[in-house]
């Protein structure tokens, strides 16, 4: 299995320009037609995050978060929520909607889950670029913390990847899975501290929270634009999100390798 999986990312990195080009095209089909065009992949998100930060900060009085400004300890958490959330949603279907490309046998289709991931980062680059204008507003200038946050972006896209392979394999044969999907996605950004602080609970109910994946992904978003924590004074956490995000990419592997001579007679 190692062997397989090294060979389908060494095929897709041999593909990369092929990868970046669906990846654009990807980006601007997804609102073509729309009066504000690809305008509307930013707008939204803004709009959610403004009043899900309204919501929580003045209508739920939001818990203490020290002394770094709400609106940033709530940005710096959803904005890889947002990517994750997105990313994982659309991957799934990557097979589906790239049908005549997967139907190809001269098609390398290794890439097209990634296409998804790839076409998501640009989304993702705005609002990075976006929160670390917010941070200076606010006073909250990054500084050489900063200087993991490839880490973690490269943390989100192998969890994601691991996620997207998996699902977007099963997905061609069991289409519901799209709307479990859609249920899981929105009770994990309830049970992932986004707009709560999770040291309201107990220390043994942390621990229990912590093994959530996501929570290692957003905290380390906010450790590296506002509460000033290398990732490796976590060493326990780090090595557990390693080893489940390895066991999933592996799982994911597995399926797609195992279901992929099928994917032209389903689809």
């Amino acid at each position: 299995m190692i062997k397989k999986m090294i060979s389908i990312l060494a095929g897709t990195a041999k593909e990369y320009r092929l990868l970046f080009s669906l990846a654009f095209k990807d980006f601007q089909r997804k609102f073509a037609g729309s009066f504000f065009g690809t305008a509307w992949a930013f707008i939204q998100p803004i709009l959610t995050m403004i009043i899900y930060w309204i919501v929580f900060q003045y209508a739920f009085k939001s818990q203490d978060v020290g002394d770094v400004p709400f609106i940033l300890w709530f940005m710096s958490g959803m904005v890889p929520w947002m990517y994750i959330s997105e990313a994982i949603s659309i991957t799934g279907n990557a097979f589906l909607e790239y049908s005549y490309l997967v139907k190809k046998v001269i098609f390398n289709i290794d890439i097209l889950p990634l296409v998804k991931i790839v076409s998501s980062l640009m989304i993702h680059a705005f609002f990075l670029a976006f929160l670390f204008v917010m941070c200076i507003i606010f006073g909250k200038i990054p500084n050489i913390y900063i200087l993991q946050l490839p880490y973690y972006l490269l943390c989100l896209i192998v969890f994601v990847y691991g996620i997207g392979l998996l699902t977007s394999s099963i997905m061609i044969f069991f289409r519901d899975l799209g709307q479990i999907i859609s249920i899981i996605l929105l009770a994990g950004m309830w049970a992932t501290p986004i707009a709560w602080n999770i040291t309201i609970f107990p220390e043994n109910v942390q621990k229990i929270l912590k093994l959530n994946p996501f929570f290692y992904l957003v905290e380390g978003y906010r450790d590296s634009f506002v509460m000033e924590r290398w990732f490796w004074e976590k060493p326990t956490l780090t090595i557990y999100f390693w080893t489940l995000t390895i066991i999933i990419l592996l799982c994911g592997m597995f399926v797609y390798s195992r279901l992929k001579p099928y994917f032209s007679d389903t689809l």
